[in-house]
C-alpha cells in the first residue's frame, strides 16, 4: 500500500522504527549488500489505450512461447527496478526454471509523482476503466501475440502494486487464474467478500490467492494483511458456499536456507473442493522494504519459487467452480 494513503486506512497502525530490533537491521545489512543479481534478456516495450500509455518490460524464456504461462508483475512505490532499467529482478531466473512469460508493468511518474500505482481511485477500482484496464490489455495483448495459454495467466505485485492486484483480481476473474496481492490492501478498504462479488458481478468465482505480509511491515501492517486475506475468503464463500476454510487447514515453518534469508510461517488454506485456495506467507523479522527485496532479488529466491509454485498449480476453472 503506497505511503501517502497509510496514514487514512483504517487498519494503518504504523510500526515505529524504534521496534525494529538491531537483529533486523543486521539482517536488512546481510540481505541489501552483496546480494548477487540475476541477469537475463529484458525487452522494453509500451501499450496504449483510451486510458493511457505504460510501458513494461517482458522477458520471454528460452523455447517457443505458445502456450505458456504468462505471470505480470505489479511493482510497488518508487520502486528501483522502475528506473532506468530493472536489474538483478531474480524472478526471470524463476521463469527460465519453470517456462512462463514474465511482464512487468512500469508506472508513469506523470500519473503518480512516487509511481505508485493509483489503487486507492474509483476509477482504478472498476472493470474496462484506468489503470485497470491498462494492466488488462497488456495482459490481453500479450496471450494474443504469443499465443500463450488463456487458462494459466497470473498477476501478482507488492505494496501499491499489491493493492492493484485486488482490484484486478475483483474486476477482471475471468482474466486472472489466480492472483498474488502481497502487502496490498482489501477490495475498497472493505471488510466484507460481498465488494469483491459484486464487482465480479456474472464472472463471480472462487479466486486463489497467495498472501505475503512481512511481521513488521509499518507501511501495510499485518492487520492489513489479515483484511485482505478474510475478505478473499469471504469472497470465495460467497461464490461458492463452503469452498474456503476460515482457518489455515496447515501450517509450515521453513527455517534459513539458500534463497530463504529469514524464516517464514506459512498458512495453508486447502479446499474441501480439491485444491489449496490460499497460502498466507509471514516473513520473520522483516519489514515492508525487506518484504519487496525478497520478492525481486537473489536472496529471496526460494521465496519467489514457492509463490509461482502456487500460482502455477491452478488453471482458470469453468465458470462460478473453484477448481
Amino acid at each position: 500500500m503506497p505511503d501517502q494513503a497509510a496514514s487514512g486506512y483504517a487498519f494503518g497502525v504504523r510500526v515505529t522504527e524504534l521496534r525494529l530490533s538491531a537483529v533486523l537491521l543486521l539482517i536488512a545489512a546481510c540481505l541489501l549488500v552483496g546480494a548477487p543479481g540475476a541477469q537475463a534478456q529484458i525487452d522494453r516495450r509500451c501499450f496504449t489505450n483510451d486510458a493511457g500509455t505504460r510501458c513494461y518490460y517482458l522477458h520471454v524464456p528460452p523455447g517457443v512461447a505458445a502456450g505458456k504461462p504468462l505471470m505480470v508483475y505489479l511493482h510497488g512505490c518508487d520502486d528501483p527496478l522502475t528506473h532506468p532499467r530493472p536489474s538483478g529482478f531474480s524472478l526471470t531466473r524463476v521463469a527460465d526454471e519453470m517456462g512462463f512469460v514474465l511482464a512487468y508493468p512500469l508506472q508513469d511518474q506523470a500519473a503518480n509523482r512516487q509511481r505508485c500505482w493509483n489503487w486507492d481511485k474509483a476509477e482504478n477500482q472498476q472493470r474496462d476503466q484506468g489503470e485497470p484496464s491498462i494492466i488488462a490489455g497488456i495482459t490481453t495483448a500479450l496471450i494474443e501475440e504469443f499465443q500463450l495459454d488463456r487458462a494459466r495467466v497470473y498477476l501478482g505485485g507488492y505494496s501499491a502494486g499489491g493493492a492493484t492486484v485486488t482490484n484486478l483480481g475483483a474486476t477482471y476473474p475471468d482474466l486472472y487464474a489466480a492472483i498474488a496481492p502481497m502487502a496490498g490492501a482489501p477490495y475498497r478498504t472493505k471488510l466484507d467478500g460481498q465488494a469483491i462479488i459484486d464487482a465480479m458481478g456474472p464472472r463471480a468465482r472462487p479466486m486463489p490467492t497467495f498472501f505475503l505480509q512481512t511481521l513488521f511491515d509499518q507501511i501495510s501492517n499485518i492487520v492489513i494483511g489479515r483484511t485482505n486475506l478474510a475478505q478473499w475468503l469471504a469472497a470465495d464463500n460467497l461464490a461458492d458456499p463452503g469452498s474456503a476454510p476460515a482457518l489455515p487447514t496447515s501450517t509450515q515453518v521453513l527455517v534459513l536456507g539458500p534463497g530463504l534469508p529469514i524464516p517464514l510461517t506459512v498458512e495453508h488454506y486447502a479446499s474441501p473442493r480439491g485444491c489449496e485456495l490460499a497460502q498466507f506467507t509471514t516473513p520473520l523479522l522483516a519489514e515492508h522494504a525487506l518484504g519487496a527485496g525478497l520478492l525481486q532479488q537473489d536472496h529471496g529466491i526460494e521465496i519467489q519459487r514457492n509463490l509461482m509454485r502456487f500460482l502455477l498449480a491452478h488453471r482458470m476453472p469453468p465458470p462460478a467452480q473453484t477448481c
